[in-house]
């Protein structure tokens, strides 16, 4: 299982769709590292995940933790700005997300200024260091965004890239503004995007949304849980007072509190999800969004809408990726890549 610890709920950003630290958590771990180690020791196939605010801040609990958990893999999300102060422990990490928004622009007007360059220069630290782990360049994708300008420029120095859309809980637009953007800019450049990755499905590009529909569309889904993500059924989040949430952006919602390191329960995605014929690929999105419908059932259709578009655009090229199947297998393991933007 996928284990995202919330080292800190503190940043030292303050990104405009995000708003910076997490209110109402305490700063750091209130229980002993030694008690989490336990607690994660009964999964024997435990993914740990290091994740914030910005888990860096506190490098020094990142690595007492990797020291005493007995994890099969760990993965961080990070904005780049501390990536130093892991010294040699980087390379115990498997795969590396870090925050970056498309172009130098594009990212700053979103993260603020200097953060592209911040960024590009944790990317460089890790490739001087010889680190050999996966890294992914993790988009939050909102109304500035080109779809295809973005990601495109980011391949030119990752070897993958993820984006998540802004939607639902968002600090930067409603819906009104979100499906406008939806029809002029994101599905033309989705569409236009397809269209170029699959000039090459022998050798695909690390898209990793593209490289993990086309996996399911391909073998099916080989997991115990549809939903992508796993939150609530094969991945939890654990925060610095030792509860269990199902999914680490909803810290103050009843539904998401699990339990604890004593006894935590699940959660599951229902209707009308299950009876859609998208949910064999799809597996419902999001559960955040799926039990938080902040933006009403339109507005819960209108990314439903965004969604079916890509996988219909992907399936266009199924028969083709067929003759390398064998070469779509993503991701190998949860690295906290949600697959479903």
């Amino acid at each position: 299982m996928l284990w995202i610890v919330i080292v800190t709920p503190k940043c030292n950003l303050k990104c405009k769709y995000c708003g910076g630290s997490i209110p109402g958590m305490a700063d750091e771990p209130t229980y002993k590292i030694e008690e989490l180690a336990d607690f994660i020791s009964k999964d024997k196939g435990a993914v740990v995940a290091f994740y914030g605010g910005e888990p860096t801040l506190r490098a020094d609990i990142m690595k007492d933790m990797m020291d005493n958990i007995p994890a099969k893999k760990f993965v961080l999300q990070t904005n780049g700005f501390f990536i130093r102060r892991l010294g040699d422990y980087i390379h115990k990490i498997d795969t590396v997300l870090l925050s970056i928004d498309g172009r130098e622009e594009i990212t700053d007007f979103y993260r603020g200024k200097g953060c592209y360059k911040a960024v590009m220069k944790a990317l460089s630290y890790l490739r001087e260091n010889g680190y050999d782990g996966e890294i992914i360049a993790r988009m939050a994708v909102s109304y500035k965004t080109d779809i295809y300008e973005d990601v495109l420029h980011l391949l030119k120095f990752f070897p993958y890239v993820h984006w998540q859309l802004d939607v639902v809980w968002s600090n930067l637009w409603g819906l009104k503004e979100f499906k406008e953007w939806s029809e002029r800019s994101y599905k033309p450049g989705l569409k236009k995007l397809v269209k170029k990755w699959a000039e090459n499905l022998e050798n695909p590009a690390g898209i990793v949304p593209f490289l993990g529909i086309m996996t399911r569309l391909l073998h099916g889904n080989k997991r115990k849980t549809n939903l992508p993500c796993g939150a609530g059924q094969d991945a939890f989040a654990v925060t610095p007072e030792g509860k269990i949430l199902a999914c680490p952006i909803a810290y103050d919602f009843k539904w998401n509190i699990l339990g604890n390191f004593e006894h935590y329960g699940r959660i599951e995605i229902k209707e009308p999800c299950k009876s859609c014929p998208y949910y064999e690929i799809c597996g419902g999105r999001c559960l955040f969004a799926y039990m938080e419908r902040l933006w009403g059932e339109e507005g819960f259709n209108a990314i439903c809408d965004v969604t079916k578009f890509l996988i219909d655009e992907l399936r266009k090229y199924k028969d083709e990726a067929m003759k390398w199947a064998g070469k779509y297998n993503y991701p190998p393991y949860n690295n906290t890549t949600e697959i479903i933007p």
